[in-house]
């Protein structure tokens, strides 16, 4: 009897998963047949507007009605992906002509859940709604969701402000962030600046300007922006390596200094590939790295010898460096024939590698 029941239990489980499939099934195909109707409708009266140089007021207030409704403000960011691929500049055209409703839309939005706050600044950005206007209502707004404890809510709302290309918006947006008590993941930070869309050498004085004003994780997505951004900083970030700060600002300035050669910093820089203290393995191991850009017999000495160091990483790097200098099999011969297991091992490594790499590419 008990097992009769265990298998009436099962299969009214099973009729009932599927008749939950089912009603999902129906669900979905309901509403992506609604979304598609609304983006249809939506491209339509959006095209019924191009060329005009002043919109309808019908349609100002017809959208400003619609769009106070997330699930209409993601059908109208579907048709405006769609439209831009075939009339970018009417679109843009459009947009501008619709600031006002945006505008006040930002107020709505702002009273929402966290979620709905979130999406509305991803739509700003995404278009550039307010590219190069400085607008303090606006401001304010996306200064409260920068407060908030959703990293949605503040990662949007800096894209939006990456968007409007204001550099003083930028900088003091940054410092927002860094005080309020929220992580906020560096390389997200680091992605976010280089999607600025003002004037990059003017964002990057005014963000070395406020430099000492940050944490250290902030100046450490700072200058990695930098180091994209901009090679005219190499005689500054000599002067953060030299200066006691935390290491990971050190290495920051490893890292510029390997993209952007400096020749008065090659001395510090080797300093630190010279370094026997097996504690400071990091900055041997990124100076490495770096030296490729500084072709010379020295470095090439140094490198080499690195090659023998019991950290993986520093032969790594050393490794590829050499690599990087354009040295071949024949150049290694000594270390192969040598009695430094570790540094034969590497380089074997490193051209068992790069042959298979050759191998994949040819094919």
């Amino acid at each position: 009897m008990k097992i009769e029941i265990l298998v009436y239990v099962y299969l009214a489980v099973c009729l009932a998963m599927i008749g939950f499939n089912i009603v999902c099934i129906f669900l979905f195909s309901h509403n992506d047949r609604e979304t598609e109707e609304s983006r249809l409708y939506y491209i339509n009266l959006i095209k019924s507007q191009f060329g005009k140089e002043v919109l309808d007021d019908y349609h100002r207030v017809l959208m400003l009605k619609r769009l106070t409704h997330v699930r209409e403000l993601t059908a109208f960011d579907k048709s405006l992906e769609i439209l831009y691929k075939e009339y970018p500049g009417e679109v843009q055209t459009y947009l501008r002509h619709m600031e006002f409703v945006f505008m006040s839309l930002a107020n709505r939005y702002s009273r929402r859940n966290e979620l709905q706050m979130a999406y509305f600044p991803y739509v700003i950005s995404r278009y550039r709604l307010f590219y190069g206007e400085d607008l303090p209502q606006l401001n304010h707004i996306m200064v409260d969701l920068l407060k908030k404890p959703s990293v949605y809510c503040r990662e949007n709302a800096l894209n939006a402000i990456y968007s409007m290309g204001i550099s003083q918006n930028v900088a003091d947006a940054l410092k927002i962030v860094d005080t309020s008590g929220f992580y906020h993941n560096k390389k997200l930070l680091t992605d976010g600046l280089m999607s600025f869309t003002g004037d990059k050498n003017e964002l990057n004085e005014l963000l070395w300007e406020n430099f000492e004003e940050y944490s250290s994780n902030m100046q450490q997505a700072i200058l990695d922006y930098i180091r994209f951004s901009s090679g005219n900083f190499q005689e500054r970030m000599l002067g953060l390596l030299k200066e006691d700060r935390d290491s990971e600002i050190h290495f920051c300035a490893i890292r510029y200094l390997g993209r952007y050669p400096y020749e008065p910093a090659y001395e510090q820089l080797m300093k630190y590939a010279e370094h026997e203290d097996e504690m400071h393995w990091e900055y041997t191991s990124i100076t490495c790295f770096a030296l490729a850009s500084y072709p010379g017999e020295r470095t090439i000495e140094v490198l080499k010898k690195n090659l023998g160091s019991r950290n993986w990483y520093v032969r790594l790097n050393a490794s590829q460096a050499l690599e990087n200098l354009g040295l071949e099999y024949a150049d290694f011969v000594e270390i192969f024939e040598g009695n430094d297991r570790y540094a034969g091992e590497m380089m074997r490594y490193r051209f068992d590698r790069k042959k298979l790499s050759e191998r994949r590419a040819a094919t």
